[in-house]
């Protein structure tokens, strides 16, 4: 009688529990909360009651009620959205107004960045609404208690015919797609921005107008995944609407190193849109833009006979170091512009592929080593978001443009002390030792290393044709604070063969191109190595054993220009906390649980009573 009282009082509590928990339902069972008719364009307000505000990246469900408990699995959603739901108490109150993708557990993922994620409703809650964007505007499923993974989304889309297409990874066959982003003289060097307004910038292309209709899917690649902008929509008197970032589309396809296929189903009132490419890929003639034609990756590189770095079978004692890399344009990579590598791997994203180091390029394009007032482009600026961060090496680079724009040269402080050092930034010196001061300071197990640029003999800018006494004067700040110094302005092997006072791996007679720097790498993979174990001195920078591979590079003539700059999802509201959540379902599931597994325990080892 006691174990059957036991028993009773587990199925009582379980049967508490059902309610309460998420389960696995059928495409056939699921009740989407996700009511179409009550979608309007723009994110929450701050009550539950008020119109949206106006967003045009972003649709805003109907009031959708809740209670605490509750388990909410909802997709497709964008990892890198702003928010996804503002959660309302009962007097239509804000009780959370930013729900983000690190408050919800991932179910199951459509593909990288784009997945099925689950959220528990907490105590006061009441009701919430959700932001999706536009992309998923009549696509959105949204389930209370029932679980359902991507099969299942697929089947419910599929009874309901709903276009998912820009989910689903098929491809065309490639002698049928037809480009929208051909090479041409039409093309635009810069991106169009939300006015379709266009604006100068060598880190772009972007293609003319092209006609699109609402529910047209666009699919373009190889799309650089941190580039800033990707498609600007105009409405049919050629107005720009809006831009498009990343946040708004899905990730189709991952090519590698960087680059993807992107899908965009066109919204409605748009009537053009405008491709924007990185400058690299299009000047490759690697970018391929289609409508309603879907191609996977496999495709891309099969078409465009792409070769990828696999693996590296490396035995450098470069592998595995974690590396960051600080410097102008040259150590950027600004003219190395050849598939399958964006714009910005130099030596860089060499040195990962050849070697198996983690490589981090923190490098801008016109960055100066002195520092003065109006500057916005100084090379101590790049360590700055990450000197909380540590690395097994780091390496600076810095110079070129301080000669180019006759930089005072000056000389070292006598001593180390931060005031000092901070007075003497105007200058090249004193510049060079801000950086390694904090450089030592913030990373003291680092192992650091200066590099200073190769000869640069056809560039009449300013001092760019001899820079030998910014480097000596490099040198001798290398010696003052440990670091080592990689010479390779007076390195005449390596300079004969860059050829300096040609073209033919200087285009413009500063940026290397892709051929350039194949050269270069081994030399400064070389330095590095024997750098781990001891300083390497000038003299003793011998040619490398490190054998660069072969590259079918062509000539790449563009200067270069800063580097495209990732654009984050768009602002939203400040955030309000949540009160503390007192303990409720939440806890009373966890006890309830624990209560069933022990009860269980004494029937089985209680039965002979």
């Amino acid at each position: 009688m006691k174990n059957l009282k036991k028993l009773v009082c587990s199925l009582l509590v379980l049967a508490m529990l059902v309610p309460m928990m998420s389960v696995m339902a059928s495409a056939a069972d699921l009740v989407n909360l996700y009511d179409l008719s009550q979608v309007k364009c723009g994110t929450p307000q701050s009550s539950a009651d008020s119109d949206p505000k106006y967003n045009a990246n972003y649709y805003c469900s109907g009031k959708i009620e809740v209670k605490p408990g509750d388990v909410l699995t909802f997709g497709p959603v964008m990892t890198g959205q702003g928010y996804y739901l503002t959660v309302y108490t009962e007097t239509g109150s804000v009780l959370i107004q930013q729900v983000k993708y690190a408050d919800c557990k991932k179910v199951d993922e459509f593909h990288p960045g784009t997945e099925i994620v689950e959220w528990t409703v907490p105590e006061k809650a009441a009701s919430f609404r959700m932001a999706t964007a536009q992309l998923f505007y009549d696509s959105t499923l949204i389930t209370k208690n029932q679980s359902f993974k991507v099969a299942d989304y697929y089947a419910y889309m599929d009874k309901n015919n709903i276009n998912i297409d820009y989910l689903r990874t098929t491809t065309t066959a490639a002698d049928k797609l037809v480009n929208i982003f051909p090479k041409s003289d039409k093309v635009f060097e810069g991106r169009a921005d939300a006015s379709n307004k266009e604006v100068a910038s060598g880190a772009y292309r972007t293609c003319p107008m092209v006609p699109v209709k609402e529910g047209d899917i666009v699919y373009f690649g190889a799309a650089a995944l941190d580039q800033g902008y990707h498609l600007a929509l105009q409405d049919a008197n050629g107005n720009g609407t809006t831009t498009v970032n990343k946040n708004y589309m899905v990730q189709y396809d991952v090519i590698g190193n960087g680059f993807g296929i992107y899908a965009y189903r066109i919204r409605p009132g748009t009537a053009y849109v405008r491709v924007v490419g990185a400058t690299g890929v299009y000047d490759d003639g690697i970018q391929l833009a289609t409508i309603n034609q879907p191609f996977d990756a496999a495709t891309y590189i099969k078409m465009f006979n792409i070769t990828l770095p696999g693996t590296v079978e490396s035995t450098s004692p470069l592998k595995g170091k974690t590396m960051l890399f600080m410097g102008d344009s040259i150590s950027y990579g600004s003219g190395d512009g050849v598939s399958p590598f964006r714009t910005g791997r130099a030596w860089a994203g060499r040195i990962a592929d050849w070697t198996g180091a983690i490589t981090t390029n923190a490098s801008v394009g016109g960055a100066k080593v002195s520092f003065q007032r109006g500057d916005d482009n100084w090379v101590y600026s790049q360590y700055v978001p990450h000197q909380n961060t540590k690395f097994d090496i780091i390496v600076m680079h810095g110079g070129v443009n301080d000669a180019r724009h006759n930089r005072t040269i000056g000389a070292l402080s006598e001593g180390k002390d931060e005031a000092t050092l901070k007075k003497n930034q105007p200058t090249y010196a004193g510049g060079l030792e801000w950086i390694f001061y904090n450089v030592s300071k913030t990373n003291p197990d680092a192992k650091l290393f200066f590099i200073a640029n190769h000869r640069l003999d056809g560039h009449s800018t300013g001092h760019a044709k001899d820079m030998s006494a910014y480097f000596n004067i490099a040198k001798a700040a290398c010696e003052k604070w440990g670091i080592i110094f990689i010479d390779l302005y007076n390195n005449k092997e390596l300079n004969d063969k860059l050829e300096t006072t040609t073209t033919k791996y200087l285009p413009d007679t500063l940026h290397l191109n892709a051929a350039g720097y194949d050269i270069i790498t081994p030399y400064i993979i070389s330095a590095l190595e024997a750098g781990l174990t001891a300083p390497v001195e000038p003299e003793t920078t011998v040619a490398p054993e490190t054998q660069a591979p072969e590259t079918t590079a062509e000539v790449v003539t563009e200067p270069a220009t800063e580097a495209p700059v990732a654009t984050d999802a768009p602002a939203t509201e400040p955030i309000t906390e949540a009160p503390p959540v007192e303990k409720g379902c939440g806890g009373m599931v966890a006890s309830a649980v624990a209560v069933i597994a022990l009860l269980g325990t004494a029937i089985v080892f209680k039965k002979k009573d």
